[in-house]
């Protein structure tokens, strides 16, 4: 799968989903992103930068903006979650301690891991794009459950379609 376009919202959901499309690794994968996304920002909430300004809201800053840029709708949804969890560990109405935040961080990557080896059968999409992938994990499952909800019907067809006709192409080229 050839890198995705950096702002065109379809290419880069394209490219994530085409390492994940078996039903029991998205499950995983929707259950353990999250998990990843909050353990690595209670851990980045430890790093100061500047007063109270933290590694978490850097981060939060720079994912909020490429969100908004591939879809302001989902975007603004997207940062309000990243912020909300901002505001959660500002505080302390979240605090987990540093073994904890660690621990979830493993499991999610050992799950995650787990779900491409049993069930995907292909390699994870990190190992292609390791920034790519780890900036849009969390919004392509953000998106798969705007899918599931029945939101923007017309992207997840044209993403099924775009899937489909890849794997045909790969199937030619054998």
């Amino acid at each position: 799968m050839s890198s995705a376009t950096a702002l065109d919202l379809r290419s880069q959901l394209r490219f994530y989903k085409w390492y994940h499309h078996q039903k029991v690794n998205v499950a995983i994968h929707a259950l353990f992103v999250p998990t990843i996304l909050f353990s690595t920002m209670c851990i980045l909430h430890r790093v100061k930068l500047y007063n109270e300004i933290t590694l978490t809201h850097l981060f939060t800053l720079c994912y909020s903006i490429y969100y908004l840029l591939l879809s302001p709708a989902a975007g603004l949804l997207a940062t309000s979650i990243l912020m909300a969890v901002n505001v959660a560990l500002d505080t302390n109405s979240i605090h987990l301690s540093l073994p904890n935040e660690l621990s979830l961080f493993v499991l999610g990557w050992i799950c995650q891991f787990t779900g491409h080896t049993l069930f995907e059968k292909n390699r994870p999409a990190l190992v292609d794009n390791l920034l790519q992938s780890l900036v849009l994990a969390p919004y392509f499952i953000l998106f798969e459950l705007l899918f599931k909800l029945g939101f923007m019907p017309q992207l997840q067809a044209q993403l099924e379609q775009d899937i489909l006709k890849l794997k045909q192409d790969r199937e030619a080229f054998k």
